[in-house]
């Protein structure tokens, strides 16, 4: 999937920029991170992740790099359990297919759109 090369906080625009080895530049809206956190808080501990939409006033507050892997973010709301590994960004970048950010869930690493 690739790895960043350089990760960036817009405060303007409220987004996670990242910059992928391959060149890709991906905008990750902070509510829209917050409403995809993977942490079992979130998501229980099934194999399944759900877009769990949240206010649009979710900012973030810290970024942390956990290892060599993931970022960590803790959110305006005071929720700082997810880990965001390279992977997981990526997957959610609106630059891999499906093009455009995702709702519905992710499956053992598959998308799945919600129902029409």
């Amino acid at each position: 999937m690739g790895r960043p090369v350089d990760i960036a906080h817009s405060l303007g625009n409220n987004a996670l920029v990242i910059t992928w080895d391959d060149g890709v530049r991906s905008e990750l809206p902070i509510p829209y991170l917050r409403a995809w956190c993977p942490c079992a808080g979130c998501q229980g501990h099934g194999n399944e992740i759900h877009h769990r939409p949240v206010g649009d006033d979710i900012r973030a507050e810290g970024l942390y790099e956990m290892g060599a892997y993931a970022l960590a973010i803790r959110f305006s709301d005071g929720h700082d359990a997810g880990i965001f590994s390279w992977t997981w960004l990526r997957q959610l970048s609106p630059q891999t297919e499906p093009v455009g950010l995702k709702r519905g869930s992710f499956r053992a690493g598959t998308f799945i759109a919600p129902p029409p």
